[in-house]
């Protein structure tokens, strides 16, 4: 099965339906690993990425080229963790400037976010129905 949105998109539409019945719902059938992994980046202390805080600078992927396929440029996050012994900060960071330089523009500020654990507040809170109660609902086994 082909994943035919992406993160951003599914969070937007999440935070369009208003009964939360239904939002759950809607994210349990939409959310895929990726989904999930920015989820757990947002609210499970025990996955922290190697990284400042902040905006790294990337270049967004620009208008007209299509953006990596999710799956694909997610792959390596997992390179960029706390306990990594094995990649230095730096190739870290570059990790992760690649990964954000792959996506729409717009997943990759909701990836930095998550990092830093602020999600709920870009955007002007955009997507502040996404919480952690919500997600402890829908998701249970990823916090």
């Amino acid at each position: 099965m082909a994943i035919q949105k992406y993160p951003h998109e599914i969070f937007e539409e999440a935070c369009n339906i208003k009964d939360r019945n239904e939002r759950i719902e809607y994210m349990k059938k939409n959310a895929y690993k990726q989904v999930k992994s920015i989820l757990q980046l947002q609210w499970n202390d025990k996955i922290v990425l190697d990284l400042p805080k902040g905006k790294p600078p990337f270049r967004p992927c620009p208008e007209g080229r299509v953006p990596q396929a999710i799956a694909n440029s997610f792959a390596p996050i997992g390179a960029c963790v706390v306990g990594n012994k094995n990649v230095s900060r730096l190739k870290k960071e570059k990790i992760f400037i690649g990964i954000l330089e792959s996506l729409p523009e717009e997943t990759a500020h909701i990836l930095i976010a998550a990092k830093d654990g602020n999600l709920l507040t870009i955007k002007g809170k955009k997507y502040s129905k996404i919480t952690k109660p919500l997600v402890q609902e829908c998701f249970p086994e990823i916090l």
